[in-house]
């Protein structure tokens, strides 16, 4: 990584209040393949956005067991912005959003709704949300696969000796699991670390498919 996340997380508050002189880059539109990783799973399908009756805009996403993506179905079209200040192994971070047009946060250099991960407390399972003012940092591999990355492994601590910075520290730990989004559903889900304490996860790839 070029710059720490600490860094990035900085640089990104700043982008808000001074969003003039920075240049958020941004690709797509893209879908989400969701597959599994065991060898006899059944997960292979997409990401698809939904409201819930009332809402103006989507909100929660599904995951949809369909063979194609959709890319055409603005339902399942997704972006991805990056500063360029910070990288993994020579890969871009940066967040997810849906709905390019749409202005969630004001005042703000972007429009459209950012991928977050919102957490129970009494779980290591966490569930992705749009558009609820934070971001969840995510980059792709050589193989179009999500990572996200961190800067410590809180593991690795000992009381009163500082931890050794490391920018190897990179995740892929999506999963599909049985919970709440809007509607209790299978859905697409994050591993803090460890066995999911959820007994329903599957552990999947979170795949970008261009058109």
């Amino acid at each position: 990584m070029r710059l720490r996340l600490s860094t990035f997380l900085s640089g990104l508050s700043a982008i808000c209040a001074v969003s003039a002189q920075t240049q958020l880059q941004q690709e797509g539109p893209f879908a989400l393949q969701v597959k599994g990783k065991a060898c006899n799973s059944s997960i292979d399908g997409y990401l698809k956005l939904y409201n819930l009756p009332g809402s103006t805009a989507p909100t929660f996403i599904s995951y949809e067991p369909t063979a194609h993506p959709t890319v055409s179905d603005p339902s399942y079209q997704w972006y991805f912005n990056y500063t360029g200040f910070i990288q993994y192994r020579g890969h871009e971070v940066g967040f997810l959003l849906a709905n390019p047009t749409l202005n969630t946060t004001t005042p703000s250099p972007y429009r459209g709704q950012v991928l977050d991960i919102t957490y129970m407390s009494n779980s290591n399972v966490g569930v992705p949300v749009l558009g609820v003012g934070g971001y969840f940092d995510i980059g792709f591999d050589d193989d179009n696969k999500s990572f996200s990355v961190r800067e410590f492994d809180d593991s690795k601590f000992v009381p009163g000796e500082q931890p050794e910075y490391s920018d190897d520290y990179g995740y892929y730990h999506w999963a599909v699991c049985w919970q709440f989004s809007g509607t209790y559903a299978q859905t697409l889900s994050w591993i803090t670390a460890g066995k999911p304490h959820n007994p329903t996860c599957e552990l999947v790839d979170l795949i970008r498919v261009n058109p």
